[in-house]
């Protein structure tokens, strides 16, 4: 395994990583957006199960698959946090002292405030992990068993819709610039393809970041209750 451990020390292989990891929570990001909007089904005909619960309710059903995809997710998290610190360090070491000229690079606000704007998401998915999952804060609102009323009760609160709705800016700006970079990690390098790449990336955020906003905007608008 020495080879493995040199390749994750040096750069390339640590933004491999980050590269390799942020593709997973994207891709487990469009699932969970997916599924969140089925929110918007209602609560279907009197007697019925709402959708929002059925997904809820295979997922529990599904526990061996649950808990191996927490444990991916899990282990993809705390890689792509950790490296990426690290990342970070490593440019700053590299460059100990400020140029005596100072020349402004073309960044965008996406990259300039990456590490934080990745801070911002990890307490997010700390505290929301908490709400939903665990369940251990807004407990009066929370009614075990029913995901539905616990989103529409949850979201009826103004400003806990207002903390899941500011997430999701972080989510965005994170996302445009994370898959752009993800893409030039792994080869793309093409003026060309690299553009093609940047457009890709602002597009799936948005797509991302709206659908989530969509659920607690809906409740906030009566569209879902």
């Amino acid at each position: 395994m020495h080879w493995l451990r040199a390749l994750y020390n040096s750069s390339i292989g640590r933004k491999f990583v980050v590269a390799v990891t942020g593709a997973i929570m994207v891709l487990f990001l469009i699932g969970h957006m997916l599924g969140n909007l089925q929110a918007f089904e209602g609560r279907g005909p009197a007697g019925g199960t709402p959708r929002l619960n059925a997904y809820a309710h295979l997922l529990r059903v599904e526990m061996p698959a649950l808990w191996t995809v927490r444990i991916v997710l899990l282990a993809a998290l705390i890689l792509h946090v950790w490296t990426t610190i690290l990342l970070t360090l490593e440019n700053r070491k590299a460059r100990p002292r400020r140029y005596a000229i100072h020349k402004k690079i073309e960044t965008t606000l996406a990259t300039r405030t990456m590490i934080w704007g990745g801070l911002a998401l990890f307490a997010y998915v700390i505290y929301h992990i908490m709400h939903f999952t665990m369940g251990v804060v807004h407990r009066d609102l929370l009614t075990e068993g029913d995901v539905y009323d616990n989103v529409v009760r949850s979201f009826q609160v103004p400003w806990i819709s207002g903390v899941y709705i500011v997430a999701q800016f972080f989510l965005y700006m994170h996302l445009q610039h994370g898959v752009e970079s993800m893409f030039r990690t792994l080869g793309v390098d093409h003026p060309r393809y690299v553009a093609a790449a940047r457009v890709f990336g602002h597009l799936l955020a948005l797509v991302v970041a709206l659908g989530f906003i969509a659920v607690p905007v809906g409740v906030l608008a009566g569209a879902i209750r």
